[in-house]
C-alpha cells in the first residue's frame, strides 16, 4: 500500500471532517474516546450530542435538554453541562444514567481528576466552579468568584491543578487548587480575545482555542514564555476542543462554520519514549499488595491509580526501581495511569 506524504493525510483528514458538515448544529465541545476511537461532538442548536468513527460516519448518541455544552468521559459515562446542571450518558447504548442540578446560570465547561468532575459556570453574575462527586451524587462550589468568566477547563495530573480559559478581550489563564479553589494566575493577559476551550497535547504542552483571533495557541506548561500559534487552518469560532493521544490529534469543533476539524502534531519528540511505555507491565500481576513496574522506569513517573469506575483511588510518583504497595485496597481490577506518558496498566489485586 503506498504511504500518502503527511501534508495529503492531513487534508484527507480535513475532508473527511468537511463531509460531515451537515450532520453538525452548533458545535460546542469535542471529546474523544480512546476505547471506542471514536469522538463525540455536542450540538447546541439540534440539542443533540453526535459521535463520529473513524471511517467518517457520523451518528446520533443521546438527545439532550437544555442543549449540550462541555463533554468529559469519566469511567463508563460521558458527562454533559446542560443548562445549570451535568447529566451523563453511558457510552455503550447513550442511556441517560446520571442527572445533577447545580443550581448553575449556564454551565459550559467540564473536566475529570478521575473522582471528580469539575465545572464552570460562565455568566457575569456566576463565575463559579462546581465540584461534582458523582458516586455519591452532590456537589459543592470550589470556587465562589473566579475573577472572570470562566469558559474551558482542563485538569492537570502533573502540575495538580484545575487550568481554566476565560472569555473577553485580552482574556486571561489561571489555575485553581483541586481542593481548595486557590487561585494562581498563569497569564494575567494573554491578548487573545474570548477563550473558550483548553487541552493539553502529547508533549505536554497546553493548547487554548481563542475566537479573536480564530487561532490555537500552545503554551508551555510553565506559562512563562509566551504562546505560539499552532498554525491549524480553517478555524471559525473554535470552542471546547480535546486532544486525542491515540492518533496525535487536536479536535476542534468550529462553532461558527459547523465544522469539526482534526489536526495531527507531530509528536515524534516523545515517540521513543512512548514505544517503551507501550513494553510497561506491571509485575507480579495479579498481586497480594507490592508490584513493580518493568522494564525498570527511567524517570520519575506521576501516575493516578483508578478503580473499575475511573474513580481516583491513589497517586503519586513511581521512582527507578520502587515498589507500589496497594495492600491497602480491597481485591479487584486497578488501572495505573502515568500520567506523562499517558500508559495504562491493569492490575488485578487478589
Amino acid at each position: 500500500m503506498m504511504t500518502l506524504p503527511r501534508a495529503m493525510s492531513l487534508f484527507a483528514t480535513g475532508v473527511l471532517f468537511m463531509s460531515a458538515q451537515a450532520q453538525y448544529s452548533g458545535p460546542e465541545s469535542v471529546e474523544y474516546d480512546p476505547v471506542g476511537d471514536r469522538y463525540f461532538v455536542s450540538n447546541t442548536s439540534s440539542g443533540a450530542i453526535k459521535v463520529r468513527d473513524q471511517a467518517g460516519v457520523v451518528t446520533d448518541f443521546a438527545t439532550v435538554s437544555p442543549a449540550p455544552y462541555g463533554l468529559e468521559i469519566m469511567g463508563d459515562t460521558l458527562f454533559a453541562c446542560s443548562g445549570g446542571s451535568v447529566k451523563g450518558y453511558r457510552l455503550s447504548d447513550g442511556a441517560q444514567v446520571f442527572n445533577r442540578n447545580l443550581g448553575g446560570s449556564f454551565c459550559n465547561g467540564i473536566t475529570t481528576d478521575g473522582q471528580y468532575l469539575y465545572v464552570t459556570d460562565f455568566p457575569t453574575a456566576a463565575q463559579r466552579i462546581y465540584k461534582v462527586d458523582v458516586a455519591n451524587n452532590s456537589h459543592t462550589t470550589l470556587v465562589t468568584n473566579t475573577g472572570g468568566q470562566p469558559n474551558g477547563i482542563v485538569w492537570d495530573p502533573i502540575g495538580d491543578r484545575l487550568v481554566v480559559v476565560f472569555w473577553g478581550s485580552n482574556a486571561p489563564i489561571k489555575a485553581f487548587d483541586r481542593n481548595t479553589g486557590a487561585a494562581t494566575t498563569l497569564v494575567a493577559n494573554t491578548g487573545l480575545g474570548s477563550i473558550d476551550g483548553v487541552t493539553i497535547d502529547c508533549l505536554g504542552n497546553f493548547l487554548v482555542a481563542s475566537w479573536s483571533p480564530d487561532r490555537i495557541t500552545r503554551y508551555e506548561p510553565t506559562f512563562t514564555a509566551a504562546g505560539t500559534d499552532l498554525g491549524v487552518p480553517g478555524l471559525n469560532n473554535p470552542a471546547d476542543i480535546d486532544f486525542d493521544h491515540v492518533n496525535n490529534r487536536v479536535c476542534i469543533p468550529n462553532s461558527g462554520s459547523n465544522t469539526v476539524v482534526l489536526h495531527e502534531l507531530d509528536c515524534s519528540t516523545a515517540l521513543a519514549e512512548l514505544r517503551r511505555a507501550a513494553l510497561l507491565r506491571a509485575v507480579p500481576n495479579p498481586t497480594q499488595g507490592q508490584l513493580r513496574i518493568e522494564p525498570e522506569l527511567l524517570t520519575d513517573e506521576p501516575y493516578l491509580l483508578l478503580d473499575t469506575k475511573g474513580l481516583l483511588v491513589g497517586g503519586g510518583t513511581l521512582r527507578a526501581r520502587s515498589l507500589l504497595d496497594i495492600s491497602q485496597l480491597p481485591a479487584g481490577v486497578y488501572t495505573i495511569f502515568l500520567t506523562r506518558s499517558g500508559h495504562r496498566l491493569q492490575v488485578v489485586r487478589e
